[in-house]
Order: C-alpha cells, then sequence, then structure tokens
C-alpha cells in the first residue's frame, strides 16, 4: 500500500521533549502502513540519534536520516522532502506533538478537496496560534483571507507533488523565517488552501528551558534583513493597493510594530532599543505605505504615527503607558455546579493605573487617551476608536499541567460605556461550560482548568484568571472562584451576591509598581461595596 502521509521532523538535541513527539507520532489512528516517519537529526549531541536509531529498528514506519550540523531547521525540512515517499509531507517540530487524529482526518479532508495546503488546527501550550484561523472547517480559503495570513509557520500538510512542481524548499543556513519565505510561497502557489478547524491535529509547546532557535536578543540589522526578504515576496507577486496592504499589515503588527510593545520593549538596553528602531524605521520607509496603517488598531497606528515622525522618545513613552494596562474582569456564574452546564456572565476590560482606559468623546468619534506629550504629536485619526466599536473577550479553558488551551463558547457584546466618569469599551460575556461538550464536543477528561478572559482592545491584549474549573471522574464540575494560586485575587462583600473582581499584572513589571497597582486594585473593590 502507498504511503499517504510522511511526516518530517527536524531533529537537534531536543533532549527529553523528543519523548512527546515520538509518542504523538507512534499513537496516529492512520495505519502503520500508510503513513511514515522521518526523523532528519542536525548532528545532535545530546542522546537524541542512539535513541532515534534503536526506534527506526523497531517501526518500519520510522526512518532517521544523520546530518552535520547546519545551524537552523531549513536544511534538514529539505533532506526529508527529498526523502520523503507520501502524496502529502506534514512538517512537525522535535518539541511539539499530533494530535492522535491528526494525519488521518488531514488526508482525508484533503482528498476530498484536492487540497495543495491543509492548515490543521493548532492548539496552543504557552504558545500563541490565531485561533481566529480554527473558527470553522472550511474547504477552500485564500492567502488573501486575513486570517490565513496569520498562520505562517510551517506545520501544515502539504502536496508533496505541489511543492515539487513549483520548486519549493526551505531557505537553509543559519537564519530567521524561513518558514514564512516557505509558507508565503506555498500560499501564493495553492490552487487549493483549505482549514480543518476539528479536531486538533498540532500541539505547539514553549520549552521551559528557553533555549529554542528563536529566542534571545536577535541583531536588528540581520533580522530586518530578513523581513525585507519576506516583504519583498509579497511585492513581487502583487500590485500596490488593497491586497497588497492587507498582507503587509500582518508583517507591520507581528515582525516591526509588535517589537515596540510595553515591558519588552521597555527592558533593552538603550543602544538595542535606537538599533531597533532605526531598522524598523528604515523598513517602514522602504515597504509599508501610509495606506497600511488604516488597517492597524488604535495603538499600532500610533506607533506607526510616532516611527515615521522617527520619535523613539515617544515611543518609549508610549510603551511606559502601555506597561501600565492590566485586564480587570467581574464574573457571576448561574446554575448548580455538579449538576450540569454552568453559566458564566463576565464584564471585562483594561485600566490604566486602576482606573478604566479613558476615551475622550470628541463630536460623534472617539479618542483614545494617551499622555499629552504623545497627543500633541499623533493625529486624532491615528486615536480614533472605530465605532459601533468590533471584536470581544474570548473566555478559555487552560489545562493545569500542559497549558492546553480551549475556547468556551459563548456571546460577547463590545460597547463604550461609562465607568468611574470615563467613557471606556466594555466587553459584556456570557458563555456556558457544559462538560459534556466543552472539549471538542466530547465529555472533558478529570483535570483541572483555569477558566481565563483574554481581552484585545484598542490593540493591548491582556487576560484575567477568573475561576479554576474542576471537572470531576464522573464528568462533574466545580467552579472555583478567584484566579490560579499564583495570582493574587482581591474580593469584597460583593462576593456574597456572586461577583468577584479579579485583576492580573504583568509579569514583567517589578514588583514596585506591581504592588502599587494592587493597592489601586483594592480600591476599586473598596468602591463596589458602596
Amino acid at each position: 500500500m502507498s504511503v499517504k502521509v510522511s511526516v518530517i521532523v527536524p531533529v537537534y538535541n531536543p533532549g527529553p521533549f523528543l519523548e512527546r513527539c515520538v509518542d504523538s507520532v507512534l499513537r496516529q489512528s492512520l495505519p502503520e502502513t500508510e503513513y511514515e516517519t522521518i526523523f532528519v537529526d542536525d548532528g545532535s549531541t545530546d542522546g537524541s540519534p542512539a535513541h532515534l536509531d534503536a526506534l527506526a529498528a523497531t517501526h518500519a514506519n520510522i526512518r532517521v536520516i544523520h546530518e552535520e550540523n547546519s545551524g537552523w531547521p531549513g536544511k534538514p525540512r529539505n533532506v526529508g522532502i527529498a526523502a520523503a515517499l507520501g502524496e502529502y509531507v506534514f512538517f512537525l517540530d522535535d518539541d511539539d506533538a499530533l494530535g492522535p487524529q491528526a494525519l488521518e482526518r488531514l488526508y482525508d479532508f484533503a482528498m476530498r478537496n484536492g487540497s495543495d495546503v491543509v492548515i490543521g488546527k493548532t492548539t496552543g501550550h504557552g504558545r500563541w496560534v490565531p485561533a481566529r484561523l480554527f473558527a470553522r472547517t472550511r474547504d477552500r480559503v485564500t492567502v488573501w483571507d486575513d486570517a490565513v495570513i496569520e498562520s505562517l509557520t510551517p506545520h501544515k500538510l502539504f502536496r508533496r507533488a505541489f511543492l515539487a512542481e513549483h520548486g519549493l524548499r526551505f531557505p537553509e543556513g543559519r537564519r530567521r523565517l524561513e518558514d514564512h519565505v516557505f509558507v508565503l510561497e506555498a500560499y501564493f502557489a495553492a490552487s487549493v488552501i483549505s482549514v480543518l478547524a476539528d479536531p486538533v491535529c498540532y500541539h505547539f509547546y514553549q520549552r521551559p528551558d528557553q533555549e529554542g532557535a528563536s529566542t534571545g536578543l536577535t541583531d536588528p540589522h540581520d533580522y530586518y534583513g530578513y523581513v525585507r526578504e519576506v516583504l519583498g515576496i509579497i511585492e513581487a507577486h502583487t500590485e500596490p493597493g488593497p491586497r497588497r496592504d492587507l498582507l503587509l499589515q500582518r508583517h507591520a503588527r507581528i515582525q516591526l510594530l509588535n517589537r515596540l510593545h510595553g515591558p519588552r520593549f521597555l527592558g533593552h538596553p538603550t543602544g538595542y532599543k535606537a538599533a531597533l528602531f532605526a531598522e524598523i524605521r528604515s523598513v517602514v520607509e522602504e515597504h509599508i505605505p501610509s495606506t497600511v496603517d488604516e488597517l492597524l488598531g488604535p495603538l499600532n497606528r500610533i506607533q506607526m504615527a510616532l516611527v515615521r515622525a522617527d520619535r523613539l522618545d515617544l515611543l518609549v513613552e508610549l510603551a511606559r503607558w502601555e506597561a501600565r494596562l492590566t485586564g480587570v474582569a467581574v464574573l457571576e456564574t448561574t446554575g448548580r455546579p455538579g449538576s450540569g452546564p454552568l453559566d458564566l456572565v463576565i464584564e471585562a476590560g483594561l485600566a490604566v493605573d486602576g482606573r478604566p482606559l479613558g476615551l475622550e468623546r470628541r463630536g460623534e468619534r472617539f479618542l483614545l487617551k494617551l499622555p499629552a506629550e504623545i497627543t500633541a504629536i499623533v493625529s486624532d485619526d491615528a486615536r480614533a476608536i472605530a465605532t459601533p466599536v468590533t471584536g470581544g473577550a474570548t473566555v478559555l479553558a487552560r489545562r493545569h499541567g500542559d497549558a492546553a488551551e480551549l475556547t468556551i463558547p459563548g456571546r460577547v457584546e463590545r460597547r463604550i460605556a461609562e465607568r468611574q466618569g470615563l467613557c471606556t469599551i466594555v466587553d459584556s460575556v456570557e458563555a456556558t461550560i457544559d462538560p459534556g461538550t466543552f472539549t471538542s464536543g466530547s465529555a472533558a477528561p478529570q483535570a483541572t482548568w483555569a477558566v481565563v478572559v483574554r481581552m484585545g482592545i484598542v490593540g493591548v491584549t491582556r487576560e484575567v484568571h477568573v475561576a479554576q474549573l474542576e471537572v470531576t471522574a464522573d464528568h462533574g464540575v466545580v467552579l472555583r472562584r478567584g484566579p490560579p494560586a499564583r495570582a493574587r485575587r482581591l474580593t469584597s462583600r460583593a462576593r456574597h451576591l456572586g461577583l468577584v473582581a479579579v485583576m492580573t499584572v504583568s509579569r514583567h513589571m517589578d514588583d514596585r509598581l506591581r504592588r502599587r497597582l494592587w493597592h489601586v486594585a483594592a480600591r476599586i473593590v473598596r468602591r463596589l461595596d458602596r
């Protein structure tokens, strides 16, 4: 029988994390005769090569290829493509894992749609994933889908003949964004791109040892050389206009402006900040037209205005203001724990130094309130909040132990309301926890879950842990109000009304600022008692 899928795994010193990768490929529902796993060892020195050789000796569908160290995953992935026998190839990292039905479901879905590329549902374990992309299964999408362009990692299913036809290979050598180059070229060349939103196909893990290839400070000149290469691919495949702008705004947000945010930016040495800013400004001048700015959220528009104005000093001030933003949520529940579904009613928003994030009303427009020196530089258009306001918070269940995340279904209304004498953005969320269905339509296993509200407002994302959920052996649920033990909880007499006020503070803040914000939060809670 022919091989349906070849799983290609570049391996370099994964240590104990290799086991979950190996275990996930051995537990696939697809018969062993119908798939193969090719481990390409990139000169590992940690004992992984011998372990993989022993594994291949006992499993006919596992192959191991040993290479001299190349310094990056591009070459071993290319070696795997050349050796693959499958109709499709799938790229798996050595410290991540496949869902047990991943290969079977991805292959069947691809064959039904004649797909060149299939993006399978990914869940993050301490890693960000584009959850909006997996809101529903879609047989056909394109690179112009704004959710598709958010996913540029290579952990997808690709038709091998399609890769050969277009000569698609990863750039090799020690370099950044090699996966963006490969995936973007594949998106532009593909006739059919599909999205499989269920079941979970890929588990994307954050390594606790922080020794992944992409960690640490990067040289701005080198890194933005690679960014220019990626932007050049977009420009080569598009004409100036709305379509090109849609793709450019993704990189403007993530590869450029994201580097100028809050505590991370503030923590850099002064010289590094200046070098980083100079490279970002250069890329903006060369590749990002002003029409892209209109597609950005308010905070990113303000950052872009300061970049274009060559005001590094005010970007630092903006980052300080952003670092003071925290998430605040109030939780109410209905239903009896352990007896069936629980309805959660949550109001959530952002606060600055304990006060709601303020908006300035000017006629029919609402403008984001900022420090005066920034307001004096940026235009009203940059500070404007689109009305009616769109988007809204998401309620997540995050499992203790492995940080697996699931979205709790519900409804959300985002509106502009008055709080403490300020106009502010408020999310009203109604979500339901059903232990019989909330884990992808099946009964939840016995576990402890953190209930988390994730809100993205004006381009700032914050999370608030509002409760812990205990799933019992008989699939009942026990909801314990408040955040996990690692976060502090503030309560008041409002607790007797079934309300809990919770504030979480960025782990990047220093202790003095953290204590100050908690004192401010305590005052807010006391006001609730009046």
